[in-house]
């Protein structure tokens, strides 16, 4: 005897389809899983019976052959136990349904056959809806990310006994379709509170601030350099707090990608990300991969922060991995066979000292490193790694009167108001294009910027030739001028703001530095 049904695998943050199929026949009492499983799905063999038993069930005493099908594709995690269950109960005749084929099941079970949430739910969902699918059981937990995909009616689940309750038609399934019960569905999605910090709690830096005001517009990479104790750490904190609120589209975004954390709760993601992983990372911490590979942390900052504090303590073959990634906005990890695509599209944000000793250029300290010292230090940056990041601003010490002074500054709500109307500018700008910040614009919108500004064409080639700017260089100085003009509310580039942002790429002297 056959039985068959619905469920999913993960490859990177994207499901395919998987068939849970169940032959049953006489012979020496067995139960064996095929189809590449791993540990966790082989040891559910022993969740399945026990579950079942303590359901009310009968295990049928007989040769069981559970295949996962495609064969060729590993199998990890625990989400197999409900789809197992159900079909082994199918096909023992225990139970009958008439809305299995148009179902598909995910769920954990524990031995007493409660259900526990599992990973990876929305992109099932979305795999789910491709597949024509009408009913979805999942674990309770996860219930409320689920019902975000629209095109389908999600079923929460507490019980292997409760979804065979609904399958077998003694509730209707219609009736049990999750409802959100949070009437301010609006507040609960873009929430932002809970970081504890806030702008007012930096004093002075006001050239910083302004400068973390205009890369967040525009999402723009930026580096901050300064002695040890100017603040860097604390205004890269903040960053986060001046964010625009998070769309559904991207909390589900995110929520997809820690999905696959094995440290992730079920909840959604409801805050913009902020990773600050130490220098000692390994480069699948960092970038993503394994042997079944996960996202690292370029791809835990997707639609966040990523801070890199004391940037030069990294090794530099780290540091040239993020080439790509800064490029592209997505890493792909090949590992066995197997391709996986992360996304990665963050706001970088790095500090660092100006040297060894920290006081280069310091107005209060001398600077007790050698020129060779300087040179060795500032070679571990390369050209195109420096190339990629949009605005390099300096840090400095605070004065006496700024560190005293108990004057609060301005708060981060009233510094993200700002940014929400420059944000606002740039989607309508680009509604018609894949892309939501400046720092995303494609050459055609650069080349548009450029034409509708004649003193902005006129002055460009002495920029390049006095500065010595690459022409990715160029083109970030550009997006940063079109981000200072949004914030100032003017429909074009002028030449103001271009001197602006001319000045957040050439304020640190590399060559001179690193010569």
């Amino acid at each position: 005897m056959f039985f068959s049904l619905d469920s999913f695998a993960l490859i990177g943050i994207d499901a395919i389809k998987v068939s849970v199929e169940v032959h049953l026949s006489n012979g020496i009492p067995s139960f064996t899983i095929v189809g590449l499983p791993d540990k966790s799905v082989s040891e559910s063999r022993e969740r399945v019976r026990a579950a079942i038993i303590n359901s009310g069930f009968s295990f049928p005493l007989k040769r069981i052959i559970v295949n996962l099908s495609p064969a060729g594709i590993r199998k990890e995690g625990a989400f197999y136990d409900l789809p197992i269950a159900l079909s082994i109960l199918a096909i023992s005749k225990q139970i009958h349904s008439k809305i299995f084929g148009i179902s598909s099941f995910v769920g954990e079970l524990s031995l007493d056959g409660r259900i526990s949430p599992t990973r990876g739910v929305i992109s099932m969902v979305e795999k789910a809806v491709e597949m024509g699918k009408t009913y979805f059981f999942v674990p309770q937990q996860v219930a409320e990310q689920a019902s975000l995909i629209e095109g389908i009616k999600i079923i929460p689940s507490t019980s292997l006994l409760e979804v065979i309750r609904v399958v077998s038609g003694e509730r209707n399934p219609d009736e049990c379709v999750y409802k959100d019960t949070d009437k301010d569905t609006e507040k609960r999605l873009f929430s932002e509170d809970g970081y504890g910090v806030d702008f007012c709690d930096v004093k002075g830096q006001l050239r910083a601030k302004r400068a973390l005001e205009i890369a967040v517009s525009g999402m723009h990479n930026i580096m901050m350099v300064g002695p040890p104790g100017a603040g860097k750490s604390m205004l890269a904190q903040r960053v986060v707090t001046i964010m625009p609120p998070l769309s559904t589209e991207e909390q589900i975004e995110i929520t997809k990608i820690y999905s696959l954390h094995k440290n992730y709760n079920g909840s959604l993601v409801g805050k913009r990300p902020f990773r600050s992983p130490h220098h000692t990372i390994t480069r699948v911490g960092l970038i993503g991969g394994g042997n079944n590979p996960k996202p690292g942390e370029i791809s835990l900052s997707h639609r966040g922060v990523l801070f890199l504090d004391e940037f030069s303590q990294f090794p530099r073959n780290l540091i040239e991995d993020l080439r790509q990634p800064l490029e592209d906005r997505r890493v792909i990890i090949t590992r066995n066979s197997l391709w996986c695509s992360f996304p990665c599209n963050f706001m970088l944000i790095v500090a660092t000292n100006p040297c060894y000793c920290g006081f280069l250029g310091d107005e209060y300290k001398r600077c007790i490193c050698s020129y060779r010292d300087v040179k060795r230090f500032w070679k571990n940056f390369s050209g195109p790694i420096l190339d990629r990041i949009d605005m390099i601003i300096k840090v400095p010490r605070l004065k006496e009167n700024e560190f005293v002074n108990v004057e609060p500054g301005e708060k981060s709500i009233d510094i993200r108001k700002r940014v929400i109307a420059c944000t606002s500018v740039q989607e309508r700008r680009f509604k018609d294009k894949n892309i939501k910040y400046n720092s995303e614009a494609d050459l055609e919108t650069i080349n548009l910027w450029i034409s509708e500004s004649k003193k902005i064409k006129e002055v460009l080639p002495g920029i390049s030739e006095k500065y010595n700017l690459t022409g990715r260089g160029m083109v970030s100085v550009l997006k940063v001028a079109r981000t200072i003009a949004d914030l100032d509310g003017d429909e074009n580039i002028e030449l103001h703001h271009l001197m602006e942002a001319l000045h957040y790429r050439t304020e640190v002297d590399f060559e001179k530095w690193s010569r």
